[in-house]
């Protein structure tokens, strides 16, 4: 980003989630178009994909911002997750140093923000999440979810979020699949050494639960796969849960007699339960958000324009002698003294004269010692 666009693009963080990827920048507003595009060139899209991508800015922005990391966009409404990822993005690219100044301090009053929605309305009770519910569905179709052996297929934050999810639940007959050999830190607790996915095809014959969870175009697992698991293990019934986007299990595999297959959408019906519970709050905390955004655009505002005046006064000092900045903080009005010598606009004079004395005599002193 900074090659492409250098000093134009001042901070910016990326998110990217299962159904997600998202740029969120403090720029000049005409260059939107041109980051998104090399976003969307670097990941490597469709133009349909580019073209099927949106802009926000200014308060929208900031609004979109809130409801993403307070789980009101995601694909399960109100979900959990993703508030962690949106912390770790931030303290990635904070670590990076692509995130700081202005953006920074605004990514800090999302992460409040969004804390205040899900304490402050009840779309944070009985939280959902796709690990959760993938355990929902596991317990309604296994009498003894701990004795069935699961195989996890990915590396990916949804994948270790299902892993220990599982495991805190008591599951623990667990092994991982990926790509390449790889060692998962799920927590300080918990670590897996993945199996290559070459060796899927076998592994697959002793899984009782498979979950798939890789970042694919095309599906990695196919009826065939499937079919030649089941003639090794003497047709035992197998749950299928996918939760790739786009898919990483053939739908063809639902109709095998014994395998039980569910994909993100039909997950998503499951959370139809208290859905119209959680809209309600949903509706409560967008509210709320609405609200805040306002009180933090407008304390932006007043930071920014009083930054200005700030710099405007810095430089009426660099013009004038000691003798002249003496008299300034010494006069009964200093604000008249200040109007008659700053050559000012009429935005700068309506914002002035918001001040009061105490505050434009602290910047002038500060000013001063500074010199």
């Amino acid at each position: 980003m900074e090659l492409s666009f250098g000093d134009q693009v001042e901070s910016f963080v990326a998110l990217s989630t299962c159904n997600r990827t998202e740029v969120y920048l403090f720029a000049n507003e005409s260059i939107a178009s041109s980051v998104m595009h090399k976003t969307a060139e670097f990941l490597g899209c469709s133009d349909s994909i580019a073209q099927d991508s949106y802009i926000l800015d200014n308060n929208k922005a900031l609004e979109h911002m809130c409801c993403v990391a307070s789980g009101l966009d995601s694909q399960v409404l109100g979900e959990q997750e993703i508030f962690g990822q949106f912390k770790k993005a931030i303290q990635s690219f904070a670590n990076i140093k692509t995130l700081h100044g202005r953006l920074q301090q605004i990514t800090d009053e999302v992460i409040s923000i969004a804390k205040a929605a899900r304490t402050e309305t009840n779309i944070g009770v009985n939280p959902l999440s796709i690990s959760g519910l993938s355990l929902k569905i596991v317990k309604e179709i296994f009498e003894d979810p701990e004795q069935q052996q699961v195989t996890v297929v990915g590396a990916g934050q949804m994948a270790l979020g299902v892993i220990e999810h599982f495991y805190d639940n008591g599951i623990r007959n667990i092994q991982a699949v990926n790509r390449t050999k790889k060692t998962l830190d799920i927590s300080d607790s918990i670590r897996f050494e993945t199996f290559n996915l070459s060796q899927l095809a076998s592994i697959i014959q002793s899984t009782d639960i498979l979950i798939a969870s890789i970042s694919t175009p095309l599906p990695i697992i196919g009826k065939g796969l499937i079919e030649d698991a089941f003639r090794n293990r003497q047709n035992k019934p197998m749950l299928l849960i996918d939760l790739g986007v786009p898919r990483n299990i053939e739908d063809q595999v639902r109709d095998l007699e014994n395998a039980y297959l569910f994909s993100i959408e039909d997950i998503e019906q499951v959370t139809q339960e208290n859905l119209e519970e959680r809209t309600e709050e949903a509706q409560k905390a967008i509210d709320l958000i609405k609200n805040k955004v306002v009180q933090i655009v407008s304390r932006l505002e007043v930071k920014k324009k009083k930054s200005n005046m700030y710099l405007d006064l810095q430089k009426m000092c660099s013009n004038l002698d000691q003798s002249e900045i003496q008299t300034i903080l010494k006069a009964d009005d200093p604000l008249r003294k200040i109007q008659h010598m700053l050559d000012q606009t009429d935005d700068q004079l309506q914002y002035l004269s918001k001040l009061n004395s105490h505050e434009i005599l602290s910047m002038l002193k500060e000013i001063n010692s500074a010199r």
